[in-house]
């Protein structure tokens, strides 16, 4: 599998460090976690990660969905969503951004490199 380099975007502390250790050890690079909207539009433009793990429900103005949305339509940027809920209204304004796939808490190492691997074949195709 392909090396990503991979922005984490996170508001919980505990969560994104349990997320940064898997993504490290399935061998990929973290370029950078944040836990807020502001720190995620920046980090996007300094770092340019190959992939972006999303939380759908962040604190503060936008949700993780929103932030998907504009990333999507200002620069063509596709996530996956990391969510412990399953709630339908969410998935289906979530599947609008076009996700490259879905993560449900608590992450389990499999479900992670099986959804980083279908991210990698998706993205080489286009």
């Amino acid at each position: 599998m392909k090396e990503f380099s991979i922005l984490i975007v996170e508001d919980d502390a505990i969560i994104s460090m349990d997320i940064e250790q898997r993504v490290q050890k399935l061998g990929h690079k973290v370029v950078g976690v944040v836990d807020r909207a502001e720190k995620a539009f920046r980090a996007i433009i300094e770092k340019k990660p190959d992939l972006i793990l999303m939380d759908i429900n962040l604190k503060g103005g936008m949700d993780g969905i929103s932030i998907a949305d504009r990333l999507y339509k200002d620069m063509g940027t596709r996530v996956i969503y990391i969510t412990a809920y399953s709630d339908e209204g969410m998935k289906e304004r979530a599947d609008k951004t076009n996700p490259l796939g879905y993560i449900v808490k608590p992450i389990r190492e499999n479900e992670l490199n099986r959804v980083l691997a279908a991210a990698e074949s998706e993205l080489s195709e286009s």
